[in-house]
C-alpha cells in the first residue's frame, strides 16, 4: 500500500525528520510503500497532522511531539487503550483523534530517553532500573513501538480493506524469524586456565547466584579437569555440531583484543583461536566481533577490532558489545565508523524484554544527523543468564522468556536475538538446566515455525525491505 505522510506548517525540520523516520520503519515492518514529497496524486492512503483536507482515506494524528531536548528525560507513561491493546504513551491522546503514533514509536525505538541518563553501574551500563522501563515500572516483555505500530495499522485497516493486521515476514518461506547467538567469552585453550575458571564459576556460584549444587558441581570439575578429565567448558564445538543438525544457524562473536582484566583468555589470532573460526565457518555459521570492554573508549576501537578479525580471514559485518558495556550515543557511532552492516547489543544482561520497545530490527536514530545510522540493529531480547529467576536461583522454569518471544510473534515477523554463552552448557558456569533452557527454548520456537538463523543470514534477508523503505543504503552484503 502507498502511504502518503503529510505535515503542518509549523512543524520544524528536525520534527519532521524525526517523525519521517518512525513512519519510513512502520513502512518497512508492515511492507507500505512511503510516499513524501512526490507522488502524492497515487497514494492509496494518508496520514497526517493538519487538521484541514478532507476525511476519505486518512488517518488524522494528534500532533503533540514537542521536539523534545534529549538532554532531559522523556514524560511520564500515561496508561491507554484502543482496540483491544493497552500500551502506554508518552504524549498521551486528544478525543476524537489517534494520538501521534509515528512520535510514540519515535520515542521507544531512538531510546531518546537514554540521552538523559547520567548515572551507570560500576561496567559503565545503563542499568536497568534506571532505564525508561525500569523506572516507570513498566512490563519489559510488552514491545512499545511494535504496539503503536499495531494501533496505527488498526486505524488504516478501518479505511482499507483487507489490510493484514499481522505484517508479513519479507522472507517468504518464514513466519516469524529469531537471530541465534553466542558471545565467546572463554576458550579452553589450556587445561589450567579451565582449572581456574571452574574454580571461580564455582565461587560465583555459591555466593553470587545462590546455587550450592551447581557450585559443587563445578568445584568436582574443577579438579577432575587438573588430572585431566574432559573439559565441561569445552562446548563451542558440539553446540555447533548439535545446531547444524537441526538445520539452525548461529553467530559466534570472537573477542579481537585483550585490553582489559574482563576481556577474555584467548588472543584471536593463535592457532588455535583461528581453527575454531573455521570450523565454525565451515558449519555454515557466522564468526562476528566480539567488541572488547574498552571498544567504545577510542574513536577507532571498535573499527579496528572489524579490520584485525578481517585480516585472519573472516568477513565480520557486525556483532556485539562485551558485557553489553555501552551508552547508546557512542555505540551508534562506533559501528558506523567500523563500517559494520549490523550490531546486537541493545538489551539488557538479566532481564528479558525489549529495551528499545521493538521486537524487529531497525536502523538506529543518529541524533548528530538527525537521519537513521545506516546499520540494523538487531535487538537483544532473551540472555541464558534470564534464565536464572530474578532472585539469581535456578528453579527449574523458563521464567519470562517465552513470553518475550510469544509477544514478538503476536506483533511481527521477528528479527530479534537470543545469547546464550557456549560457557552457558554443560553445567560449567550455570546449573545444567541453563544450557537445557536454550534448547527447550529452540523446540518451543520451531513448533510455533519460528527461523533460526544467523545475524548475517538475516541481515542479507531483510536489508531490501528497509532499503525499499528509504531507512538504508543499497549495500551488497557478503
Amino acid at each position: 500500500m502507498r502511504i502518503l505522510l503529510r505535515f503542518c506548517p509549523e512543524q520544524s525540520t528536525v520534527l519532521r525528520a524525526r517523525l519521517e523516520y518512525a513512519f519510513r520503519l512502520f513502512c518497512a515492518i508492515y511492507g507500505h510503500e512511503p510516499v513524501l514529497g512526490t507522488g502524492q496524486d497515487n497514494a492509496d492512503l494518508t496520514i497526517t497532522y493538519a487538521q484541514d483536507g478532507g476525511s476519505q482515506n486518512i488517518v488524522r494524528l494528534s500532533n503533540r511531539y514537542p521536539e523534545r531536548d534529549i538532554s532531559r528525560p522523556a514524560p511520564e507513561p500515561v496508561p491507554f487503550s484502543q482496540d483491544g491493546e493497552k500500551t502506554v504513551l508518552f504524549y498521551g491522546a486528544i478525543p476524537g483523534v489517534q494520538p501521534d503514533w509515528l512520535a510514540e514509536i519515535f520515542e521507544w525505538v531512538s531510546c531518546a530517553d537514554e540521552y538523559s541518563i547520567k548515572g551507570h553501574d560500576s561496567v559503565g551500563r545503563v542499568p536497568f532500573s534506571a532505564s525508561y522501563i525500569g523506572r516507570h515500572h513498566l512490563d519489559p516483555r510488552l514491545p512499545y513501538a511494535a504496539i503503536a505500530m499495531r494501533c496505527l495499522q488498526i486505524a488504516i485497516a478501518r479505511l482499507r480493506a483487507g489490510c493484514l493486521l499481522r505484517p508479513a515476514c519479507p522472507v517468504a518461506s518464514a513466519n516469524h524469524l529469531v537471530v541465534n547467538t553466542h558471545d565467546v567469552d572463554f576458550l579452553p585453550t589450556r587445561r589450567m586456565e579451565s582449572f581456574r575458571r571452574l574454580a571461580k564459576n564455582s565461587l560465583i556460584s555459591a555466593m553470587h547466584y545462590k546455587t550450592a549444587g551447581a557450585a559443587n558441581v563445578q568445584a568436582k570439575r574443577a579438579l577432575a579437569v587438573a588430572f585431566g578429565a574432559r573439559d565441561p567448558l569445552n562446548q563451542i564445538g558440539p553446540l555447533a555440531d548439535d545446531e547444524h543438525s537441526q538445520g539452525v544457524s548461529a553467530s559466534y562473536y570472537f573477542l579481537c583484543r585483550k585490553a582489559h582484566r574482563r576481556d577474555g583468555n584467548y588472543s584471536i589470532d593463535e592457532p588455535a583461536t583461528v581453527a575454531i573460526m573455521d570450523t565454525l565457518k565451515n558449519e555454515n555459521m557466522e564468526v562476528g566481533v566480539h567488541g572488547s570492554y574498552r571498544s567504545l573508549e577510542e574513536p577507532d576501537g571498535l573499527a579496528a577490532e572489524f579490520d584485525r578479525l578481517r585480516a585472519l580471514g573472516p568477513n565480520p559485518i557486525g556483532g556485539r558489545q562485551h558485557w553489553l558495556r555501552f551508552t547508546v550515543p557512542r555505540l551508534v557511532q562506533a559501528v558506523q565508523h567500523a563500517g559494520a552492516a549490523y550490531d546486537a547489543s541493545i538489551g539488557w544482561p538479566d532481564d528479558p524484554g525489549y529495551r528499545a520497545g521493538a521486537c524487529f530490527a531497525f536502523p538506529p536514530y543518529d541524533f548528530e544527523r538527525e537521519a537513521p545510522a545506516p546499520f540494523l540493529e538487531i535487538p537483544l531480547v532473551v540472555m541464558d543468564r534470564a534464565a536464572l529467576s530474578s532472585g539469581n536461583h535456578w528453579d527449574g522454569g523458563m521464567g519470562g522468556i517465552s513470553e518475550v518471544l510469544a509477544s514478538s510473534r503476536r506483533y511481527g515477523w521477528g528479527g530479534v536475538s537470543v545469547l546464550w554463552h557456549p560457557t552457558a552448557f554443560g553445567g560449567g558456569q550455570y546449573p545444567v538446566g541453563v544450557g537445557n533452557a536454550f534448547w527447550d527454548l529452540l523446540d518451543e520456537g520451531l513448533r510455533h515455525h519460528d527461523t533460526w538463523l544467523s545475524a548475517a543470514s538475516f541481515v542479507e534477508y531483510v536489508w531490501q525491505r528497509y532499503t525499499d523503505a528509504g531507512l538504508l543504503p543499497a549495500r551488497r552484503l557478503q
